[in-house]
């Protein structure tokens, strides 16, 4: 037997990854956009920020950061007024140009190789408004591959905005090829059910696949080593600088991403308001006060950890609901079922 043929099929070789946790703060950036999308639909900036903490004066000043539960609560406001239909997040999405990110998109464009472009680009995510966790690997085709997986977004934003995710991706890169050869897309996965209704999908003139494992782009696997039209390797230096400066000022968080990882490093078990506020050498009152300004509660948090544990458990293992409400400290497994519902909209099997 030939050694060709003894040899293990190829794995697919992960080049670079983003931040597994979305829950970092940004720019405002983000948030304008949004709201002018809700202001086509005849939605008030006051709307869309009820509850979020944010005061509407200050949206254009380019030093105010705000926390990733701020903005949660910004696009959860828009969903419940004009609803969330399939394509709503790739119609938002395709207005995130490269200029909405600031340095971080600067960094982009001067990258000597799109596979410098890859690794600052995920390198530097926490930079950007994304939720969902990138990755770009080479697969066992040798296709060059952008995942997208939203398995830790809240269920009920999750595919608004893992859609939003995809399309600003999609949009910047053709952006950075403006011009120039055209970037080679082969096929678009969505890790999604197909719609059925709601707004009609762009059309990328590519493959189109739905209930995909995750949210994937395929291109050529040659487009790595493809130079980037715009690229200045001086310039890419010092922006990668600037980049680094602005992590290490934001590295820090808000109250809710401290809450929210001790309720994740404790299976999404909350020890109570009180209990919680003084590990977090605070009242209790404070701390509620704390998570209202940075658009979300005590509860909103369990709610949305609980609900990410539990989604993860039920892809790894096969269990009643019973057995996941024990699992999770429920009385008995109605009282699970309720929870789920909940959360979700839906019913655990």
């Amino acid at each position: 037997m030939s050694p060709v043929a003894d040899a293990e099929p190829a794995r697919p070789h992960v080049i670079a990854s983003g931040f597994d946790d979305w829950d970092f703060p940004r720019t405002t950036a983000g948030l304008v956009l949004l709201l002018d999308f809700a202001a086509t639909r005849g939605m008030s900036a006051v709307a869309c920020l009820a509850g979020s903490g944010i005061d509407p004066d200050t949206l254009h000043d380019p030093d105010l950061l705000v926390e990733a539960s701020q903005e949660l609560a910004v696009v959860r406001n828009i969903l419940r007024e004009v609803g969330s239909p399939p394509g709503l997040g790739l119609e938002v999405g395709s207005h995130y140009h490269l200029t909405t990110f600031g340095i971080y998109g600067y960094a982009l464009i001067s990258s000597p190789t799109v596979r410098d472009m890859v690794e600052v680009g995920l390198r530097y995510a926490a930079l950007t408004f994304a939720f969902s966790r990138i990755t770009g690997e080479v697969d066992e085709l040798g296709r060059f591959v952008l995942r997208m997986r939203g398995h830790r977004i809240p269920a009920d934003v999750r595919r608004f905005l893992v859609e939003r995710d995809c399309a600003a991706i999609i949009v910047m890169h053709r952006h950075m090829f403006e011009g120039s050869d055209p970037i080679p897309l082969r096929q678009v996965d969505f890790g999604f059910p197909e719609p059925s209704g709601g707004l009609p999908f762009p059309d990328y003139g590519v493959p189109v696949r739905y209930g995909a494992p995750t949210t994937a782009l395929y291109l050529d696997g040659d487009y790595l080593d493809r130079p980037m039209p715009h690229g200045n390797p001086h310039t890419a230096q010092v922006c990668r600088r600037l980049c680094d400066r602005l992590l290490a000022q934001r590295s820090a968080g808000g109250v809710a991403k401290a809450v929210r990882e001790y309720l994740i490093e404790n299976g999404g078990v909350g020890p109570g308001v009180e209990h919680l506020a003084r590990r977090l050498h605070m009242s209790s009152r404070t701390l509620r006060r704390k998570l209202s300004a940075e658009g979300t509660t005590y509860r909103r948090l369990i709610d949305d950890v609980r609900l990410t544990i539990v989604q993860d458990t039920m892809r790894r293992e096969t269990l009643s609901a019973a057995e996941l409400a024990q699992r999770f400290g429920y009385a008995e497994g109605s009282s699970f079922v309720r929870a789920f519902r909940r959360w979700t909209g839906e019913t655990a099997q």
